[in-house]
C-alpha cells in the first residue's frame, strides 16, 4: 500500500514540475510585457523580474523531473497572496515598492488578459521575483488544466486596492463607477495601460492590409488602349488608318 501511494505521489510530482514550470515562465514573459509598458511611463523606476525556472529531466530517479532556477540568497519575502484577498491585505504606506509593483502589475495583468489569467503568489527578493502561483477563468487556459480558479479573479477584482504605480500607468479602477460602466473597447488587444503612446505591445499586432491588387491593375494604363492610340496618331499624321498585316488573309479563311 505504502509503495503504491509512493508511486502515486511520484507521478504527481511529476505532473507538477513540467506545470510549475510552465506557469512560472510564462508568467515571466507577461511580466517582460509589462516592464516594457512601466518603462516607457515617466518616473515610474525599476520593474520587478520574475526569474525563468529551468525543467530537468532525471530518468534513473524515482521522481523523473526537477526544477533548477537562481539562488536569490536570502529568505523570500511575499509580495503578493491570494489569502490578502480574504484578510486585509498589507497598507501601502508599509509595503516595500517592489511590493506594490507586483500588485500594479497583477492589475496590468488582469486587464491585459479581460480578467482570463492572474498572478495570485508572489515571492521574492529585491525586485526578483519567483515561487508564481496563478488563477484562470476557464479550465484548460494556455493548457494549464489544474489551475481554474475563478473565484480567486473575482476576489482580486472586488479586492485590489489601486497605489500610485497604478495610477501612473492609468490603469482602469476594478471597482467603483468607472469599472461598473467599462469603455467600449476596440477590436484587438491593445494595452491597458491608457495614457501610453506610440506602438502597442500586443502579442497579436494588427497588421495593416495591404493595397489591393485589382487596385493597382486599374490604375495601370491598358495594354489594349496602346494600338488604338498609335493608330490615331497614324490617322493624323497620314490621313488613312494603317493597314494590319495579314488582315485579308484573315477574312479569307472565314
Amino acid at each position: 500500500m505504502r509503495e503504491e501511494q509512493g508511486s502515486l505521489l511520484a507521478d504527481r510530482l511529476g505532473f507538477c514540475h513540467p506545470q510549475g514550470c510552465k506557469i512560472q515562465n510564462m508568467s515571466r514573459e507577461y511580466c517582460k510585457i509589462f516592464a516594457a509598458e512601466a518603462r516607457a511611463a515617466p518616473g515610474f523606476g525599476e520593474v520587478p523580474e520574475i526569474i525563468p525556472l529551468y525543467l530537468i529531466y532525471r530518468p534513473a530517479n524515482n521522481i523523473p523531473y526537477a526544477t533548477l532556477e537562481e539562488d536569490l540568497g536570502k529568505p523570500l519575502e511575499p509580495y503578493c497572496s491570494r489569502e490578502w484577498g480574504r484578510a486585509a491585505a498589507p497598507a501601502a504606506a508599509s509595503s516595500s515598492e517592489a511590493m506594490q509593483k507586483c500588485q500594479t502589475f497583477q492589475h496590468w495583468l488582469f486587464l491585459w488578459t479581460n480578467g482570463s489569467f492572474l498572478v495570485t503568489d508572489v515571492a521574492g527578493v529585491g525586485w526578483k521575483m519567483t515561487d508564481v502561483q496563478i488563477a484562470t477563468k476557464l479550465r484548460g487556459y494556455q493548457g494549464l488544466k489544474e489551475s481554474c480558479l475563478p473565484a480567486l479573479l473575482d476576489q482580486f477584482a472586488s479586492s485590489h486596492q489601486c497605489n500610485t504605480f497604478c495610477e501612473m500607468l492609468g490603469l482602469k479602477p476594478l471597482k467603483g463607477p468607472e469599472a461598473a460602466h467599462p469603455q467600449a473597447k476596440a477590436k484587438g488587444s491593445k494595452s491597458p495601460s491608457a495614457g501610453r503612446k506610440g506602438p502597442q505591445l500586443s502579442p497579436q499586432p494588427q497588421k495593416k492590409g495591404l493595397p489591393s491588387p485589382q487596385g493597382a491593375r486599374r490604375s495601370a494604363p491598358s495594354s489594349k488602349a496602346t494600338p488604338q492610340t498609335s493608330g490615331t496618331v497614324a490617322t493624323e499624321l497620314l490621313g488613312q488608318p494603317p493597314i494590319q498585316e495579314g488582315g485579308s488573309k484573315a477574312q479569307g479563311t472565314r
